[in-house]
């Protein structure tokens, strides 16, 4: 194999990148059943028997690699334990390390690297790890990103837009820098001394989540917007929200990160009833969303810039690279000071089986990553009849 980086390019040198999705099942499974599973799971999983290499003209591939270091491990630690040491710990996506699993007296816990895939990924990485537990024959399942190519025709940029990605290619050519994991470990390194985050989670059970349901459908509003209401109700002042969205141009179930987004603003009306300010909110997401100028509006823009200067965008937010002009382009695409207030990930109602054979997945709690471009993210997903709400934010 050997796959070109482009849409997901800007998730190289991010330093908070990892997906997490504990799994909660009925009955306790012993740890060898777990591991033989998880070691099937990612032999039938194309992108986890591969790595990625940076090459000197700053182009970077997934390409073929004969040992992963994928991992499963029994442990002790909680889901907030395990979150805080692996997300300082950079994943060695250069030695074809994409996925952490650990049985925790929480759950199975997976951990992702955004270039394994998306939440949609990890699900799918999921159910192909059931079926191996109850000893079904899986299949292979073929690498798959969203290459530039396959973004609709129609989400084309302005000549506005274009003027201003060559203005700043050639500004960067005389600057440009091609970034090594090197680099990325001292950016890491840097970044988390003296940070952490915190995870909180709201659990809805079949009665509250039937309630929210029926109230949103009583207003004409999808459970999304009513729940981003929600978040905002009493806010003062304009906040930028970003929504995330599966970018599948033909609904495949494959691993690999797929994944595009809208961004909002909207400040909550206090003169106006949470119903009205519900509908403001889904007209505006949906409005987006429906177009394709806007659904993949920040991967056609990103699809303009230099790989390398994409890879500094996060090495600025991470305090690891300056200079007026790559500080001016992060400030102007929100890599900088002033970035997204919220941004959400509803993966709605998972996708994939709960039953299998004699193990059922109770419930699923999903944790976004605190990405280079939001400082507030929240994670929802919906297994069975119960709703698991998380909260994803930088501690103080």
């Amino acid at each position: 194999m050997r796959y070109r980086l482009e849409t997901e390019r800007v998730d190289l040198f991010d330093t908070n990148i990892l997906i997490v999705m504990n799994v909660r099942l009925n009955v306790r499974v012993a740890f060898d059943d777990l591991r033989d599973s998880f070691i099937r799971t990612c032999d039938m999983h194309e992108v986890l028997r591969s790595k990625v290499i940076i090459e000197p003209s700053g182009e970077a591939y997934y390409v073929d690699n004969d040992e992963p270091h994928n991992s499963i491990t029994e442990t002790g630690s909680s889901l907030e334990e395990l979150i805080y040491v692996n997300e300082r710990r950079r994943f060695r996506i250069e030695e074809g390390e994409f996925i952490r699993a650990f049985v925790s007296p929480d759950g199975l816990i997976f951990m992702m690297h955004h270039l394994g895939g998306d939440g949609k990924s990890l699900l799918y990485f999921i159910e192909t790890f059931m079926k191996c537990l109850e000893g079904d024959e899986a299949e292979y399942v073929p690498f798959r990103n969203l290459p530039f190519e396959d973004i609709p025709d129609e989400s084309g940029l302005s000549f506005g837009y274009k003027f201003l990605t060559r203005y700043w290619n050639r500004k960067w050519a005389k600057l440009k820098r091609t970034y090594t994991y090197r680099d990325m470990d001292e950016e890491y390194s840097g970044f988390w001394t003296g940070r952490k985050t915190d995870v909180s989670v709201r659990r809805y059970d079949k009665e509250e989540l039937d309630t929210l349901l029926k109230r949103s459908r009583e207003i004409g509003v999808s459970l999304t917007s009513y729940l981003i209401t929600g978040f905002i109700e009493g806010s003062d002042k304009k906040l930028a929200l970003g929504i995330a969205a599966d970018g599948r141009t033909d609904g495949n179930r494959s691993m690999g990160n797929q994944v595009t987004g809208i961004a909002i603003k909207v400040r909550y009306d206090n003169r106006q009833s949470f119903e009205d300010n519900a509908r403001r909110v889904d007209r505006l997401m949906k409005d987006k969303l429906s177009d394709p100028k806007h659904r993949y509006f920040s991967l056609e823009f990103m699809r303009h810039l230099e790989p390398t200067l994409k890879d500094a965008l996060n090495l600025v937010r991470a305090g690891f690279v300056d200079g007026s002009f790559v500080t001016m382009v992060a400030g102007f695409l929100g890599y900088g000071k002033k970035i997204r207030d919220m941004s959400f990930t509803n993966l709605t109602r998972a996708d994939i089986g709960l039953q299998y054979g004699d193990y059922k997945i109770e419930e699923i709690i999903f944790v976004p990553p605190v990405v280079s471009y939001a400082k507030d993210v929240i994670g929802i997903i919906t297994t069975g009849n119960i709703m698991n709400v998380t909260r994803h934010v930088y501690g103080k």
